[in-house]
């Protein structure tokens, strides 16, 4: 799933979070995140996803005065022994190499993920 979705969306390069949306049980905590994107596989074109990210073991969200964190410039997609991580701001460096930023505004840790086009 990390693979199709890295292969559509790329970095989800300039992309817009319309909604986020955490619903927490017993059993499992979850996050939906609506995103505005384009579609690499589709010439570019915006499309409105919902990522959602099942069994989430960590999660940070901030916002702060004068400054967006629901505005996406590039975002960190990876599995790491079993575990997704996606950071919405994460370290840039040369040739679009990213690394997840322990400072992040936004980040979450999860067991699985799946998406949707709304």
């Amino acid at each position: 799933m990390i693979n199709e979705i890295s292969n559509k969306y790329e970095n989800f390069s300039d992309a817009l979070i319309s909604e986020i949306n955490y619903n927490s049980s017993i059993q499992s905590r979850n996050v939906e995140v609506v995103i505005k994107c384009m579609n690499s596989q589709k010439d570019y074109e915006w499309e409105t996803v919902k990522l959602i990210f099942k069994d989430v073991l960590f999660l940070k969200f901030s916002e702060n005065e004068n400054s967006s964190s629901t505005l996406i410039i590039s975002a960190f997609l990876k599995e790491e022994k079993g575990i997704i991580i996606m950071d919405f701001f994460p370290l840039i460096f040369g040739n679009n190499d990213l690394k997840e930023n322990v400072n992040s505004d936004f980040i979450i840790k999860s067991k699985s993920l799946m998406y949707s086009v709304i």
